[in-house]
């Protein structure tokens, strides 16, 4: 063979080997371990002051659990960007069980490792898949996005750890 059969041959290959789709590589599902030294109980944290802005802020689209009146893919509300807030539907939402996971409620007070919404937030949903509806507990959340800023999670841990009262 000579060289000029060799490259073409060789191009070939090479452009075969740039344009192929390599499989996604598998994601990992890890429990969310909190950081050594994490206080919960302080500063203290409202729900109204603190946790309802986060919500309406970073889940308050009307495609995802902004619309008061629509029924989204997993039936809760937590606050329109463009609205005021119905924060006690909101807490009463939170307080009820999962439609993916019937079993567990979203937000258990006092105990935010046993609900539903941080695991949903923290992404280690997927530990829980084999109790899910249809055996997935779907998507992290908020819905293809980064999970949020491990600070602002720590917002709602707070809350839930301090009794997710209504204040």
């Amino acid at each position: 063979m000579t060289l000029r059969t060799i490259s073409p041959a060789l191009a070939l290959v090479v452009a075969a080997a740039c344009t192929s789709e390599s499989p996604p590589a598998p994601v990992k599902c890890e429990a969310f371990v909190l950081p050594a030294g994490t206080d919960l109980l302080a500063p203290p944290t409202t729900f109204r002051a603190a946790v309802v802005p986060l919500f309406a802020q970073s889940c308050g689209f009307s495609s995802c659990h902004g619309n008061a009146l629509a029924r989204n893919s997993a039936g809760l509300y937590l606050g329109g960007k463009d609205e005021v807030p119905d924060a006690t539907r909101i807490r009463k939402g939170l307080l009820e069980a999962s439609s993916e996971l019937t079993s567990m409620p979203l937000v258990v007070p006092g105990e935010p490792t046993k609900g539903y919404l941080m695991r949903k937030l923290d992404g280690d949903h997927c530990l829980l898949d084999a109790s899910c509806e249809g055996k997935s507990c779907g998507q992290a959340m908020p819905r293809d996005n980064e999970l949020l800023p491990a600070e602002v999670r720590l917002v709602v841990r707070r809350w839930i750890a301090q009794g997710a009262k209504d204040d």
